[in-house]
């Protein structure tokens, strides 16, 4: 099996503003970083990892607990970039390009609290020039890239996109459905999910902001309170 470069593209300024109704513009930050730790717990086993900044935290020192803690045996890089996100990924896949498509090329977003790293296996297993993991509403959570003519293509129905641009390039595409990797956490019922079914940083981190789930809804759904 060829080796897998795996790049998160990761924002921290004005972190998960729809958020905002439930947490503050800092532990927004702070929940920001605990889904990125949970993003790289998961990935970390498939080879080495870049983190893509759009912007540098005025923090010093934000990302050195992430990225030396014990368990963690890849090769982690920040990579500054103030580009957005389609240009910075495709300027990263072209510079891969460049240096002769030495790794295949895994982009996970950094809100994915619930994967892990035996849905990973079974995305990489999964057949395809381009592998692509959709997101609810029809975005793309994971895009695992075997062929470097593929560029992405992110916002809107971007998982579509992504299916219809290999297709203009001849490409196979393979589609790996999974209820972890496709629950991203954007507004305020997302965090439910993660309460329910998280097991890392994530949860802890919105158990001691004293969230916790509380009552039944319609359909036997969760709530959470605060």
């Amino acid at each position: 099996m060829r080796s897998i470069k795996v790049v998160i593209p990761f924002k921290l300024d004005c972190a998960k503003s729809r958020l905002s109704p439930v947490l503050s513009s800092a532990e927004r930050q702070d929940l920001a970083l605990a889904m990125l730790e949970d993003v790289i717990d998961a990935v970390s086993g498939l080879g080495d990892v870049t983190i893509l900044l759009k912007d540098p935290p005025s923090e010093p020192g934000t990302f050195d607990r992430l990225i030396s803690r014990p368990g963690i045996h890849s090769q982690i890089d920040i990579l500054d970039c103030p580009l957005e996100l389609d240009p910075a990924l495709n300027l990263l896949i072209e510079a891969e390009v460049k240096r002769g498509w030495p790794s295949d090329l895994l982009i996970a977003m950094a809100d994915l609290p619930l994967m892990t790293p035996s849905d990973l296996e079974e995305m990489v297993g999964t057949p395809g020039d381009v592998v692509i993991a959709p997101g609810r509403g029809g975005g793309t959570n994971l895009i695992l890239i075997r062929n470097p003519k593929f560029r992405v293509s992110y916002y809107g129905l971007s998982f579509l996109k992504h299916l219809q641009m290999a297709a203009d390039l001849g490409l196979s595409a393979g589609v790996f459905e999974s209820f972890r990797c496709g629950s991203d956490v954007d507004e305020p019922s997302d965090l439910v999910e993660v309460m329910i079914h998280g097991r890392g940083r994530t949860p802890e981190l919105l158990r001691s902001l004293g969230f916790s789930l509380s009552g039944v809804r319609e359909r036997s759904r969760a709530e959470i309170s605060r």
